[in-house]
């Protein structure tokens, strides 16, 4: 009998905790109103709301390069047996698969951040080569030429 025949009952179907709650319709929202939280705090620090966007899409551009690309494994052990120890939570999401909704998002938000920090504010004011490094950074670990490819071996074990 093929595998692909054989019927697993639910118990037996090996579902990534990690990763699971992406598919849930409020990650979205939540994810998306965290971002537009963290433009109002920074718009109330600096009375600027153009750098606001760029500050914001700066952190976020740190901080999701860091948690999608940089941490690895689980904090379920226990449930996985080590399967997902060496990936990284983008390479987590949705099995590997390219192209679905949760990767769209992740890879759109990046872009509109961007977008948003170019064109909020004065070009003598904002950091147009940062920004542009880090939605470069971003977006290139995102593809899937990528997929479990360290660079000059950092990041490896």
């Amino acid at each position: 009998m093929p595998k692909s025949d054989i019927k697993r009952s639910p118990s037996e179907v090996v579902i990534n905790k990690n990763v699971n709650w992406l598919n849930h319709p409020a990650a979205w929202a939540w994810y998306i109103g965290l971002v537009f939280l963290g433009w109002l705090v920074l718009c109330a620090i600096i009375d600027d709301a153009g750098m606001a966007w760029t500050y914001t899409h700066l952190i976020h551009g740190v901080a999701t390069y860091y948690l999608l690309h940089w941490t690895k494994g689980t904090p379920f052990p226990e449930d996985d047996n080590g399967k997902y120890d060496r990936l990284t939570f983008w390479e987590q999401v949705d099995n590997g698969v390219y192209a679905t909704r949760n990767r769209k998002l992740f890879t759109i938000v990046p872009v509109i951040l961007f977008v948003l920090a170019t064109h909020g504010t004065d070009f003598r004011k904002q950091p147009l080569g940062l920004n542009l490094a880090v939605v470069l950074v971003c977006l290139l670990a995102k593809l899937p030429v990528f997929h479990k490819v360290r660079i000059f071996g950092i990041n490896k074990y």
